[in-house]
């Protein structure tokens, strides 16, 4: 496998969580929005980590560690890494697994059209092994591959590309990640997370089940996560948790901002952000810092409505 540094980006916001012992599927299974005591080595999931009440303390891609299949690693955005680590280690009691935040490196790579030289698994969340080390498919809402690589430091390859470009994809394919200032702001039916497969009604408890199971069965939920970008010409000072507002009524907050990033390529702000659903496209958002500049909304490539198997 060969690529070219202008394909590959640094993903060092991330860090990656080793999950490991006689028990660590077991325990982690009991812990999560998503199955991951059956989770084969060719496929990783989705998932998030709730408190009591259901709301996110992460959201995280989990696979099987390639080494010992028993074990498991999981990459989440390292402003929130060690806070998770902790707080779920908090759980373990008498489990047979620890947590240990890794040395692994996170890159994204990007491919077109597939050269001879490699080609990136195409379906979301699949899972191979290359000489560098795990490659993880991740969703995209056009033609190009895209997928995580996971290394080890000593392995890192040269990478180039712009991270940005990496996070506005994607906010573009509707994948939305926990940060530490959005840390317990989220219950997962407001980024979207059961949508795209991030939660396993049928798994059993975990911690938030009762009230996000609750939302599941027993309500519509009426905020959800919603794309929108700003037109310019350079990054917008802006952050994931600021508010969102309808210009016609700037006193009451409307949303919130989950995940933002500078597209280079189309001159604009990328925001996904969590937003009253109800009569969205009657409103006309922006920021507080930005209150001149009008958020245009942009379409997921998914529908926010969910069977309620």
């Amino acid at each position: 496998m060969t690529f070219t540094s202008d394909q590959l980006c640094a993903l060092d916001d991330f860090a990656v969580l080793h999950i490991k012992g006689p028990e660590a599927r077991s325990f982690m299974q009991a812990q999560l929005t998503n199955a991951v005591d059956a989770l084969s080595s060719e496929q990783a999931v989705l998932a998030g980590f709730c408190q009591a009440k259901g709301r996110l303390q992460a959201t995280m891609i989990v696979y099987a560690d390639p080494v010992d299949a028993q074990n498991l690693y999981a990459i989440l955005p390292r402003s929130i890494a060690e806070t998770v680590r902790k707080r779920i280690s908090m759980f373990l009691l008498r489990a047979k697994a620890e947590l240990i935040l890794s040395d692994l490196r996170v890159f994204g790579i990007s491919q077109g059209a597939p050269t001879s030289a490699f080609a990136l698994p195409a379906t979301s969340y699949a899972v191979q092994q290359g000489p560098l080390g795990t490659l993880i498919a991740a969703p995209s809402h056009n033609e190009t591959a895209r997928a995580w690589l996971i290394c080890e430091a000593d392995k890192a390859p040269p990478a180039s590309a712009d991270a940005s470009q990496w996070s506005t994809a994607d906010m573009y394919a509707g994948l939305a990640w926990i940060q530490e200032s959005t840390y317990e702001a989220f219950l997962p039916q407001d980024i979207n997370l059961d949508i795209i497969g991030g939660v396993n009604f049928k798994k059993g408890c975990f911690p938030g089940q009762e009230v996000v199971a609750r939302l599941h069965y027993r309500t519509t939920a009426k905020r959800r996560a919603a794309l929108g970008v700003i037109s310019s010409d350079q990054a917008l000072d802006l952050l994931a948790g600021q508010d969102i507002f309808d210009a016609a009524q700037p006193e009451r907050p409307f949303g919130r901002i989950i995940n933002t990033a500078y597209d280079a390529i189309w001159q604009r702000q990328v925001l996904l952000m969590e937003v009253l659903i109800d009569g969205l496209e009657q409103k006309t958002l922006c920021t507080a810092s930005e209150m001149g500049k009008i958020i245009q909304n942009m379409a997921l490539p998914y529908g926010w409505e969910i069977a309620k198997y």
